[in-house]
């Protein structure tokens, strides 16, 4: 009886295990992705598992657990400190780059921007990335995203286009 009992109990629980929580982690291409609402299937990119990475790619969604989340949001200092990066591309449906998000990444020349709805950059987000970098942003968003990225910490020789 012992073993029929087990084998009931393990549906259910293997069924619950399947469900994403806000919490959960992944990561995809060297990039690491947490929930944040595991009702809506939003998520956010925190971090790297290689600090000497060239190149960060935000995807527009991962799956976790296997449920597919929309990658929102870019965490405040997700990709400070990496010294090697040169280049990031950012999903379309990131809305939120935090504070200091590429802070001090001094080799930091080009930034893809699909997203066309962010909404705010944080204080700093782009401080110390490479005097030369080009931020390439949606045509259609050109005006309001000037405006977004001006005076986040970069200089001024940085080209938003």
């Amino acid at each position: 009886t012992r073993s029929r009992r087990s084998k009931r109990e393990l549906p259910s629980s293997g069924g619950a295990t399947t469900y994403v929580k806000t919490g959960d982690t992944i990561t995809v291409k060297g990039v690491t992705y947490r929930v944040t609402n595991a009702e809506a299937k939003t998520a956010e990119a925190y971090g790297v598992v290689n600090k000497n990475q060239k190149h960060i790619e935000v995807a527009a969604t991962v799956k976790i657990k296997g449920s597919t989340c929309k990658v929102t949001a870019i965490a405040d200092q997700a990709f400070a400190g990496m010294k090697k990066a040169t280049k990031a591309v950012i999903g379309k449906n990131v809305s939120k780059i935090g504070k200091k998000a590429f802070n001090g990444d001094g080799k930091l020349k080009s930034i893809t921007v699909k997203s066309r709805k962010l909404k705010t950059v944080g204080k700093l987000a782009l401080k110390g990335i490479n005097k030369k970098a080009v931020i390439r942003i949606p045509k259609s968003k050109k005006k309001a995203y000037r405006k977004l990225f001006k005076g986040k910490g970069q200089k001024k020789s940085v080209i938003v286009k």
